[in-house]
Parts: C-alpha cells; structure tokens; sequence
C-alpha cells in the first residue's frame, strides 16, 4: 500500500509540472514574482497648527505639503517616495522638544519647520545631537546657527537683514528721524528685531526717543505718553514724544490688536513692523483702522509684480487647497522641503550627514521666496527684503537689499 500511493504521488505530481508547463507555453499562467517598493524618504515637519504661532505656521506646513506631493508627482528621490511626518507642536516648547526627540527616533533624514526662535532652540539641538539636519522655514534670528552650530540652516533671511531694511525705507520713504520702538520682552524673535532695528535707525541718522516693553499679550502703550528726558512738551495727552514713526516688534497673534490699540489711542504715525505682521488678520486690522502700516516679510504673493515664480506657485498653491497662499510663510515651507530634496539628490543618499554636507554646498538655489546659497561659511542667506504696504489694501511697497545691516 505505501509503494502505491508514493506512486500515486510521483505521477500527480507529475502530470502537475507538465500541465503547469503547457498552459505558461500558450500565455495560460505567469509566474508572478512579488517586488518590495523601496522603504520611503522619511522627512519631519514641526509645525504649530494650535497657539499664537498658528498664522505663520499653519501655512509655511501647507507649503511643505505642496512640495513633498510635486516631488512625489515627478516621481520622488532617489526611486523613493517621500514622506511627510507631520508633527503639531502646539507653539509649547515642551512639546515641540517631545516632537523632536520622536521624529529622531523613527530615523528621519532631515526635519524642517517652525517660524519662531524660542520654537526652533526647542527642537533643532535635539536633532543636532542626533546628526540629523534641521532647516527652519521661518526663525529668522542669525544667532541661530551660532547656537546649533553645523547642523541648523535657514531658509529665509536673518531680523538684523529685515530690520535693516525696514529703517532704511523708513529713512528714505518718511525721513524719519525719531522712532518710539514697543516690543514683546517675552520673545526673542522681538527682542532681537527692536535691537537690530534701533541699531539700523541710528545708522541711516534716525533717534530712539523711547522703548516700551511688554509681555505677551499684554498690549502697555500708556507708557509711550510719557515725556523723554530732555523732552520739553509735558503734554500727556499728546501723540508719543513727538515720534515721527512706531516701530511694534509683537508676535503674529499681538500684532493686529496693537495695531488697533495704537490707532483707537490717536497714534497716526506710521507703524513700522517684521514678518510676523505677515497675515490677513494683520492687513485686516491694518485697514479696519485707517492703515498706514508697513512691515517687511520674504515675498509678496497675490500682489501686483510678483515673480513668475511667485504666480506659478500660488497657481499650484490654489490647486491644492482652493485658496491663494495667506502670506509668505506657506512659500518658505515649500522652499525648505525643495532645500532638502535637493540635497538628498546631491548627495545621491538619504543619509542624515551626507545630505548635511550637501546642503552646505548649497549655492544658487532659486526658490520662491528668493534665489539663496550658502556662501562663506554663513548658513543664513542674505536674501532681498520685501516691504509692504497697508492702506485701504496691501501692496508692494518696495524690495531692499539694505546697505547697512547690524552684526548678529
């Protein structure tokens, strides 16, 4: 009985591997061979979707989005998708540093993200240590790279470059002379603006006459009715010291309720303001109040002379999400994936070293937000300023590569 069904076994099987044979001869059956796709690109985005830090962030990750979908449209890096680990960072620097810590663990190549220092000097040491490189979109204080040396870039310009060229349009549009400066202590983005300011003013031939501090989302301006010293008018109900400009260094979330405190109090001079000022609720309050206020910021879309560049992307930008970009942070976070994308094909490897060692080759990179390299050992790119203008709309007011720019 075994002989026999060993027998039995031997002749199906092979009438099996015969019939098996015939039917792959006449196109019948394939032989299907199962390819593993390769592992993706994995790229980490930081971003504060939640908090004061919401305006900015918001659409510089929208921006990121768009870049990682083109990049994946035309057929990824390297044969590899990419992919997008997105984090919400709450504008807590607690949480952004937790984020950090768990983007480093799931081995990502490079992170990119945040527009704010504090938010950045919570996350990027801890990509340092890690030997992963992060790029900020949007942190634009120069001390930054001194302060995670080697592994931190920026994709947008420095505060001393945007200060600089705020009180050089202020001397030259205005010819102010005298300037009340207010400032959110508790930031250091404001901190370091109203100084780079002040230093700038003083060198196209202006004065500070008085600087008020405040905190975060306390908007003091009683203080600026106060008379200098050496002052000779007492009038308290008088517009501060006989300023010819305000300059108002606030966070994205401060700044359009100042803007309006300031109007409502009688203040009528110009107010001059940083990046932060970048958002339509900003523009709004700045025209709901009778407008004259300028801020300086990457890149004008949506407005009169923008770029090819700057129209191509806000087509793209409309396509993906139905609505134009709201302000120039959504093209700095499309810049600062495209920075990493092409490091990583420069350096024909996903590897976190080898694609920081391209990025500090990096020279000419022609991005939305301005052509940028990094040249001389500097990771913060000068870049030109944009200056707009708020009246009854926004407009363009000028671009500035200023003359003078305060060391960092």
């Amino acid at each position: 009985m075994r002989r026999t069904s060993s027998l039995r076994a031997a002749a199906a099987a092979t009438v099996a591997a015969a019939l098996a044979a015939g039917l792959a001869a006449c196109g019948g059956a394939q032989v299907v061979t199962q390819q593993r796709s390769p592992d993706p690109i994995h790229i980490g985005a930081i971003y504060n979707l939640t908090g004061s830090q919401a305006p900015l962030d918001g659409p510089s990750l929208d921006g990121a989005r768009l870049a990682v979908d083109r990049i994946n449209a035309a057929g990824g890096l390297l044969g590899r998708r990419v992919e997008l680990l997105e984090r919400d960072g709450q504008t807590d620097p607690a949480l952004v540093r937790y984020d950090a810590e768990n983007l480093v663990s799931l081995g990502v190549t490079a992170i990119v993200g945040l527009s704010d220092t504090d938010q950045v000097l919570a996350a990027a040491p801890v990509a340092a240590r890690a030997g992963i490189p992060f790029v900020t979109s949007g942190a634009t204080s120069p001390l930054l790279p001194g302060q995670v040396p080697d592994w931190l870039f920026l994709a947008c310009f420095g505060d001393n470059v945007q200060a600089a060229a705020g009180a050089e349009y202020a001397a030259e549009r205005f010819g102010a002379r005298t300037v009340a400066i207010l400032f959110d202590k508790d930031m250091d983005y404001t901190r370091l603006l109203q100084r780079y300011f002040g230093q700038s003013f003083a060198a196209q031939g202006g004065r500070v006459v008085r600087r008020v501090a405040f905190h975060t989302g306390e908007h003091d301006i009683a203080a600026l009715r106060a008379p200098a010293d050496g002052d000779e008018d007492d009038d308290q109900s008088a517009p501060p010291l006989k300023a010819q400009l305000l300059f108002v260094a606030a966070g994205p979330a401060d700044a359009g309720p100042l803007v309006r405190k300031l109007r409502a109090a009688g203040y009528r001079q110009p107010i001059i303001g940083g990046d932060s000022y970048d958002s339509p609720k900003l523009i709004q309050a700045a025209r709901k109040t009778g407008g004259g206020v300028y801020f300086t910021t990457h890149a004008a879309f949506g407005l009169p002379h923008s770029s090819a560049q700057m129209r191509r992307f806000t087509t793209w930008y409309r396509s993906a999400y139905g609505r134009p970009p709201e302000n120039a942070f959504a093209g700095l976070g499309f810049d600062a994936v495209n920075l990493v994308a092409r490091a990583i094909l420069r350096a024909k490897s996903a590897d976190p070293k080898k694609v920081r060692d391209a990025l500090l080759e990096t020279r000419g990179f022609d991005g939305v937000c301005g052509n940028l390299s990094y040249a001389g050992g500097s990771l913060v790119p000068r870049k030109a300023v944009t200056v707009i203008k708020v009246g009854r709309r926004a407009a363009l007011a000028a671009e500035i590569t200023p003359t003078f720019v305060p060391a960092p």
